[in-house]
């Protein structure tokens, strides 16, 4: 390949990085403004965090024991616990909504509504700490603390008597 061919090569390689740059200069002027852009980027990162922790629940190191204490009773405290201890475990302790609980556990077969998924977190709230102040109607991100990973292993760890 001669110098010329290289060169031209590098130009277009040039003008489409600068045409990309100025699209997303464009699409974060549209989220600044309150535009669609952020709520489809909010949503998409928000869905992609639900299918990563569902798939790891599948294939998980404490699978099995997930299933067997956890599924396979009835009990909502290791269900609502699940989507949180994998987050913490596995995604960075990543911040969690009543939402993001309700939809985890619909596609795991378990389905709790998120009005219950609500009322458990309060139950809960001395294994969980809250991202916010609650407010009605604003969801309130979660995420689990240690007393929370402890009692998760108490659930799953559980001897039959």
């Amino acid at each position: 390949m001669d110098s010329k061919d290289l060169i031209g090569k590098i130009e277009k390689i040039k003008k489409l990085a600068e045409e990309c740059l100025q699209d997303l200069g464009s699409s974060q002027e549209k989220a600044r403004r309150g535009g669609t852009v952020a709520v489809e980027v909010k949503d998409e990162l928000a869905t992609d965090i639900i299918l990563q922790i569902v798939n790891k629940i599948g294939d998980c190191d404490e699978t099995e024991a997930i299933h067997k204490e956890i599924l396979d009773k009835r009990g909502a405290e290791g269900r609502i616990l699940l989507p949180f201890y994998i987050s913490h475990k596995y995604f960075g302790n990543e911040w969690l909504t009543s939402g993001d609980i309700e939809k985890i556990t619909s596609d795991l077969g378990v389905k709790i509504s998120t009005t219950n998924v609500s009322n458990y977190l309060t139950t809960f709230r001395k294994y969980l700490e809250s991202g916010a102040a609650r407010k009605k109607g604003q969801p309130t991100p979660y995420r689990l603390n240690r007393n929370g990973v402890k009692r998760f292993e108490e659930i799953i760890n559980a001897k039959e008597s």
